[in-house]
C-alpha cells in the first residue's frame, strides 16, 4: 500500500512539472524587430526619443517633430519620415509597410523587395519588381500628393487601380460615391464605396528633390 501510494505522488508530482512550462509561456510571443534607425533627429520610435541603432519592431509608430527627420531601414528596403510626420510600420512579405497619418515620406525598395503605404484610403505600392521609390504627403482624410521618383508605382482604392509612371507627380483624390457627382457615369465611377482621382501636378520640381533623397537612401556609406 505504501508503494502504491509513493507512486501515486510521483505521477501527480510529474505531471504539474510538465504542465509548468505551459503554464509560464507567455500568450504571445514577442515581436521580432522589423528594422533599426539609420538616423534620427527630434523623433520617436514608440512613446520613446530615438536615435541611429535603435530597432524598429512591427507595430511600432514613428514620428517625427516639426523640425525633425527618421530615416529607417527595412531589410534593403528603406524609408525617411519629413518633419511633422507619424506612420505605423508593419511587416510585410519580402519588404514593410506603413499607414501614414501625417505628414510626409518617402518609401524606398531596391528591385526584388516591396513596400506598401496606406493612407486617406489609398494603398500604394510599386507596380514591379523594380527598384523604386515614391514620395507621400498626407493632406487630409480624403487628398494626398504623390510623386513617383523611380519606377512606377500602382494606387489603388478598393478594386480600383492606376498606375504612377516614374518621373511624375500626381494629387489623389479619393471621395465617397455618393459624394456630388454632375457625371455619375463618368470615369471615376467604379459602383464601390469610393472613386479615385488623380490630377496631374508639376512633377519635374517635385521629381527634384526626390532624386537627392534617393541618393542618401542607397548613399554605400549608410549603416
Amino acid at each position: 500500500m505504501r508503494s502504491l501510494y509513493k507512486f501515486g505522488i510521483a505521477i501527480v508530482f510529474s505531471a504539474s512539472v510538465v504542465g509548468m512550462p505551459a503554464m509560464a509561456a507567455p500568450s504571445s510571443p514577442a515581436s521580432a524587430p522589423l528594422g533599426v534607425v539609420l538616423q534620427a533627429d527630434r523623433a520617436t520610435v514608440g512613446a520613446d526619443i530615438t536615435s541611429g541603432g535603435a530597432t524598429i519592431y512591427d507595430g511600432d509608430r514613428l514620428s517625427t517633430g516639426g523640425e525633425g527627420t527618421l530615416r529607417a531601414r527595412f531589410g534593403s528596403a528603406q524609408m525617411y519620415l519629413r518633419a511633422s510626420t507619424s506612420t505605423t510600420v508593419h511587416t510585410l512579405i519580402n519588404g514593410y509597410s506603413a499607414s501614414l497619418g501625417a505628414g510626409t515620406v518617402v518609401a524606398s525598395s531596391p528591385e526584388g523587395q516591396t513596400f506598401e503605404l496606406q493612407a486617406a484610403g489609398a494603398t500604394i505600392r510599386p507596380a514591379g519588381p523594380q527598384a523604386t521609390q515614391a514620395e507621400v504627403t498626407y493632406v487630409s482624410p480624403t487628398q494626398l500628393l504623390l510623386t513617383a521618383n523611380r519606377g512606377s508605382v500602382l494606387v489603388a482604392v478598393g478594386d480600383e487601380v492606376k498606375t504612377v509612371d516614374a518621373g511624375s507627380s500626381y494629387r489623389v483624390d479619393v471621395a465617397p460615391e455618393d459624394a456630388a457627382d454632375p457625371n455619375p457615369q463618368g470615369p471615376y465611377h467604379t459602383g464601390h464605396s469610393h472613386r479615385l482621382a488623380l490630377i496631374l501636378i508639376g512633377g519635374a520640381v517635385a521629381v527634384g528633390t526626390g532624386v537627392g533623397i534617393w541618393r542618401a537612401l542607397v548613399s554605400p556609406s549608410a549603416p
